[in-house]
């Protein structure tokens, strides 16, 4: 019996250790499931539960001590698909060009995730992100799909605009490939005088929820870099 209980303890560590890479193995094939049904509501409630599990594996890593190089490969991996590929291809669905030139705004998309998340990989773990991550990306795309398959006549009109269509893509693809600092919620426990434009961001999505639940998605991505751009401005939200 001595001998067993040693061995178990050392067979429990270990597999503690995997449970971060089980929630990323979760995000990536909510990813896929959404590119394979290609409908804008269910891959957007995927989506979603996508960017549920790549918190939550982060959240795991950490508290279990169970960072390594290959659960964070597997991560950038997974957020390839969900965050890059899985919205570029709903986006594409959404197209009012129906030539060969309707590819480039989604190319443009995976293009820039993933030498985003190739960039991420490079650099040294930080409290801040240097450009935008790619899951607020998909969080506004999300807002956009949600809205779309709602009926909402803004967003079908807008999205039937050939400017628009592009434009949105390299207006992300700039923001991600940006240097400018995005604050994320690592400190979070540090109090409220070390997190008050996190706090601010936080009650905007309260907000932004009770004028449109849908499109709130949408507003918190653009609000996350517009605090951002203000924290680096003014020291007092820092």
């Amino acid at each position: 019996m001595k001998r067993v209980i040693p061995q178990i303890i050392i067979l429990t560590e270990a597999m503690t250790k995997f449970i971060p890479s089980i929630f990323t193995s979760i995000n990536l094939i909510c990813g896929f499931i959404a590119l394979i049904i290609g409908d804008h509501y269910v891959g957007s409630v995927l989506l979603l539960f996508a960017v549920g599990f790549d918190v939550m594996d982060g959240l795991a890593a950490r508290a279990l001590n169970a960072q390594s190089e290959i659960g964070k490969e597997l991560d950038s991996l997974a957020d390839l698909v969900s965050f890059g590929i899985a919205p570029a291809y709903l986006y594409y669905l959404l197209s009012p060009i129906d030539t060969w030139v309707g590819f480039i705004p989604p190319c443009i998309l995976v293009a820039s995730s993933a030498l985003r998340l190739a960039i991420f990989n490079t650099k040294p773990s930080s409290d801040s992100f240097s450009g935008l991550p790619t899951p607020a990306t998909a969080l506004f795309l999300i807002g956009i799909f949600l809205a779309y398959s709602d009926g909402n006549a803004d967003i079908v009109n807008l999205l039937h605009n050939s400017i628009i269509y592009f434009g949105i893509p390299f207006f992300f693809a700039a923001m991600m490939l940006s240097k400018i600092k995005m604050f994320s919620f690592k400190k979070i426990n540090k109090g409220i005088s070390h997190n008050k434009v996190q706090l601010i961001f936080l009650l905007s999505m309260g907000a932004f929820a009770l004028v449109d639940v849908k499109l709130a998605f949408s507003l918190c991505a653009l609000n996350y870099i517009f605090l951002s751009i203000l924290r680096n401005r003014f020291s007092t939200l820092k």
